[in-house]
């Protein structure tokens, strides 16, 4: 008796073939930021690394520029109330953009204890600052 067996798995291929349609695939386009090809052919581009600390602390350090003088690149900010003091890195990278126009991409560095919602704050408020390469570097 193998007429019921066929009859279940006709409706059932017929039952995928109509809830098929009704399935979205989203894709995103991403590549890897750093390491993705050979040194040699790396442009060098200015990078802002961003160091987060206790407490809303932040490190700033832009690498790969010369426009900026070499006191200025390596900025420590202290946490405001706990949270980062998104005032400060304002001025701060507007500061950066000013002497080194081509800037923009800014990697983040968190901890393991970071909060993920100030992660997120600093990735839009670098969004807002015009830095469009965004990365959060893994732990």
């Amino acid at each position: 008796n193998l007429i019921p067996c066929i009859d279940l798995l006709s409706v059932c291929i017929c039952f995928l073939l109509l809830t098929a349609v009704w399935l979205n695939i989203g894709s995103m386009n991403v590549k890897q930021a750093v390491g993705g090809q050979s040194a040699a052919e790396t442009e060098k581009k200015p990078v802002l690394w961003v160091f987060l600390g206790e407490g809303g602390q932040m490190q700033l350090d832009l690498q790969q520029t010369s426009a900026v003088p070499a006191a200025m690149r390596k900025i420590s900010i202290p946490g405001l109330d706990g949270k980062n003091n998104l005032v400060e890195l304002n001025k701060i990278v507007e500061n950066y953009k000013a002497l080194e126009p081509g800037l923009r991409t800014a990697l983040i560095q968190p901890k393991a204890q970071s909060p993920y919602e100030d992660i997120i704050g600093l990735m839009d408020e670098f969004k807002r600052l015009n830095l469009v390469d965004l990365g959060v570097a893994p732990l």
